[in-house]
């Protein structure tokens, strides 16, 4: 746009002045740049960068511990595969997401988030990106370390194990920001996080294989947010899964995609509680 400034004119006329307008980012680079200031802010917090790394790891290397350098096949290899990744998402992704969620709200951060350019789900993707990237690097880590250091195979099918992580990530982020919803203060994050933990862990068949359990506790299991997410992954790591068993945990980790989805749309605090 351009204007005369007559205050400005000379011998020669008026002084034509050009202004642009100012340029807008796209929702990429603002999600891009809202998420570098999370990592760093994430390096900085001990306590989560502690739970977020270092957990996974002891796991690793209690595993290490545990099988005395033999090899890991059949279903003791799917259960380690299955214990790590639950892991992953429940210390990294979940607890991490939870508790910068908490955090941020309390601090008023996330309500003048909103007052700017950036969109709802633009501030929400850049709260998860930190841990999701994480564990998405842990876990080819464990690709890379599963062989010589716990003696697992290589996953049998890469691309059912990466669209169980994906869809594993998605599903507890979404679960992290529902919980949020209900946490007063960073303080409560132990105590409204701990039965999720314990019931994610329980029906998907970390701590007690399924088999163990009884058969309508079993069918109530298989509908919980971690386990289909664990199926695919140990299907796809030491299986030989065909299209029924990979569609229908599949569908089953969607339907909590669009449920928690909905749930935070809904329900979600963006100004500190009182």
């Amino acid at each position: 746009m351009s204007t005369v400034d007559p205050a400005t004119s000379t011998d020669r006329g008026p002084v034509v002045t050009t202004t642009r307008p100012a340029r807008r980012t796209g929702p990429l680079r603002r999600t891009w740049a809202l998420a570098r200031a999370e990592v760093l802010l994430l390096r900085r917090n001990r306590t989560l960068l502690f739970n977020a790394v270092l957990t996974p790891v002891g796991v690793v290397a209690l595993l290490a511990l545990v099988g005395d350098g033999r090899a890991m096949t059949g279903e003791v290899a799917a259960r380690s595969v299955g214990l790590m990744i639950a892991m992953l998402l429940l210390f990294v992704v979940y607890y991490n997401v939870l508790s910068t969620a908490v955090a941020r709200r309390e601090a008023g951060v996330l309500q003048r988030l909103r007052t700017g350019e950036l969109a709802d789900a633009e501030v929400l993707a850049a709260v998860c990106a930190p841990a999701v990237a994480l564990t998405l690097a842990q876990t080819l880590l464990l690709v890379a370390v599963g062989g010589p250091v716990l003696d697992l195979p290589l996953p049998a099918n890469p691309l059912v194990v990466v669209l169980g992580v994906l869809l594993g990530c998605a599903v507890l982020a979404l679960l992290a920001l529902a919980t949020a919803t209900w946490s007063k203060n960073l303080e409560s994050v132990q105590v409204t996080s701990l039965p999720v933990i314990a019931l994610c862990v329980l029906g998907a068949g970390v701590a007690v294989p399924l088999d163990l359990l009884p058969e309508p506790v079993q069918r109530v299991a298989e509908f919980l947010p971690l386990t289909p997410v664990v199926e695919l992954v140990q299907d796809g790591w030491v299986g030989e899964p065909d299209l029924a068993g990979v569609a229908v945990p599949a569908a089953i980790a969607l339907g909590w995609v669009v449920a928690g989805a909905l749930v935070v749309r809904g329900a979600f605090r963006w100004s500190p509680r009182a």
